[in-house]
């Protein structure tokens, strides 16, 4: 187990501001409108903010070095593995497990189908070639994934489980098709009662503002705001009301109950100054702001 220091600024922002669970739904909306509902209308403008190039070395490499290092320390294996990921979004990391890890299959899941010919694209404009041929996409519910049971030898998430409505229930349906003897590598950040749970922090400075006031009161002031496209607030608005606001605890709990044995994580974790407004809060709540976790079937 081990404690790391926060994100750098820069790297905490771009980690927030390119969730994959945003991307996921702005770049498949925006560039395949026939398969998909409307896209909200910030969503080109929002995407050109970034560089797209960044973002999808952030993801091809970066995180899945993260991945390959955290297995690498604990001793699993993921060449001739079967992989699955869970909120694949856009597929970009996907592609780069698949190029990097060299899996025997690697099947990504997602409530909104992954955009192949955009994926293709950004591929071959980054100079990483095509698809894997091991390498395959599959919508799958709120809490069900379209896979047999005991399917694959390894599962992972990476920056979508804040946004799962029911985690008990996905943490179990992950259960049920990682294998007896898989793995499950769990990536979220930031926690909701963290410096930048809400986030919002385009819109409010202030770190753990979404502790301090009433939801009623976030979402007024986002609503009166002119800091971006009335679409893109809307869009945001909505992402802030349904995150699960899940806690450290309650994910080790959840893990417990859904039948997952830790056996490794690290946490992303950031000083605190402590306001009469957040004395009642836990300090673990207040303080971690993420974590990385390697978990087997109990």
């Amino acid at each position: 187990m081990g404690i790391r220091t926060a994100l750098p600024p820069k790297l905490r922002r771009r980690a927030g501001a390119a969730k994959r669970e945003l991307s996921r739904r702005l770049s498949a909306n925006s560039r395949s409108a026939a398969r998909r509902p409307a896209a909200p209308p910030a969503a080109a403008t929002c995407l050109h903010e970034e560089s797209q190039s960044q973002w999808f070395w952030d993801h091809y490499r970066e995180a899945v070095n993260h991945i390959v290092a955290i297995c690498d320390r604990v001793d699993v294996p993921l060449r001739d593995r079967t992989i699955g990921d869970i909120g694949c979004g856009d597929g970009i990391m996907a592609t780069g497990l698949c190029h990097r890890a060299k899996p025997s299959s690697l099947i990504g899941f997602d409530i909104t189908p992954t955009d192949r010919e955009y994926l293709i694209t950004r591929c071959r404009e980054e100079g990483v070639g095509d698809l894997p041929p091991q390498l395959e996409f599959r919508e799958s519910g709120e809490v069900h994934l379209p896979a047999p049971d005991a399917s694959f030898d390894f599962v992972y998430s990476w920056s979508a489980f804040e946004h799962v409505s029911k985690p008990l229930e996905m943490l179990q349906e992950i259960r049920r098709v990682v294998r007896p003897d898989g793995h499950f590598f769990l990536q979220l950040w930031p926690f909701y009662r963290s410096a930048y749970g809400s986030h919002l922090w385009d819109w409010f400075a202030d770190e753990h503002h979404h502790l301090k006031e009433a939801d009623s009161e976030i979402v007024a002031k986002l609503k009166s705001s002119d800091r971006h496209t009335p679409g893109w607030t809307e869009y945001m608005t909505t992402e802030f009301e349904r995150l699960n606001r899940l806690t450290l605890d309650e994910l080790q709990q959840a893990m417990s109950t859904a039948g997952f044995s830790v056996a490794y994580f690290e946490l992303d974790t950031a000083p605190c100054h402590v306001t009469p407004a957040l004395a009642s809060y836990r300090w673990s709540d207040l303080a971690v702001g993420g974590i990385r976790l390697l978990a087997s079937p109990s």
